[in-house]
């Protein structure tokens, strides 16, 4: 009788001991299958860093950044690219985005911190790419949309031109440090009466022009992820 109950009492353990294992396994599995099922349904994190423009943008089209919940907006309304650069670190390298898209540069040309040369706002702009670069983020530099008018300070003639020019820079620079770069400017140049409300700032009209752009290199760019 007292062999039957050891036999009963080693069989007992056995089976808990299973049970623990396939338990243990079990768990393992489940927590396996949701960390996969996470990465299934959050797409790659991509940072918009910008000024108002970018910052606005989730205001005037709400449905676009609810159907890409993976963009991250870190615009701030009057930054030029010194105040965009020293927020950098924090704002984009610190999110660990896959990708960043940098819209800098029309208030700097509006002097909102004072007089800055087109060399220096381009410079500015690329050295954020870098620092992405340097991290393994990939960068997109998006140009500066084009203007009519700089309604704030009115000191600033032939912006437009200014514009152009420093766009031009930053196809040079994107082109030799191997960034990709995004055209505004070009889709908006002639309708500009009618997709901003004070020839500068997008309205509803411009921001679907803007996202209908940003839409198809964002695809582009989630597809060399995958």
């Amino acid at each position: 009788m007292v062999k039957k109950d050891l036999k009963t009492s080693k069989n007992s353990k056995i089976t808990k001991s299973n049970y623990y294992m396939f338990l243990c396994l079990f768990l393992i599995y489940a927590v396996c299958n949701s960390q996969c099922n996470s990465e299934k349904s959050n797409p790659t994190k991509i940072v918009l860093m910008g000024n108002s423009i970018t910052e606005h943008w989730q205001t005037y089209s709400p449905l676009f950044f609810k159907e890409n919940s993976f963009l991250v907006n870190k615009g701030i309304s009057g930054q030029t690219s010194v105040e965009m650069l020293s927020r950098f670190q924090e704002d984009v390298i610190k999110q660990s985005p896959k990708a960043v898209y940098i819209l800098a540069g029309i208030n700097d040309i509006a002097q909102n911190s004072g007089y800055i040369s087109m060399d220096d706002i381009s410079k500015n702009i690329i050295k954020m790419g870098l620092l992405a670069q340097k991290n393994k983020i990939k960068v997109v530099i998006c140009s500066v949309l084009p203007v009519t008018e700089i309604i704030w300070n009115e000191k600033i003639k032939n912006a437009n031109q200014k514009v152009i020019e420093l766009n031009q820079k930053l196809i040079n620079s994107s082109k030799k440090n191997n960034f990709i770069y995004l055209d505004y400017y070009s889709k908006m140049k002639e309708d500009l009466g009618l997709l901003t409300y004070d020839g500068l700032h997008p309205n509803e009209k411009g921001y679907v022009i803007m996202s209908s752009i940003i839409k198809k290199s964002i695809e582009e760019i989630m597809n060399n992820f995958n």
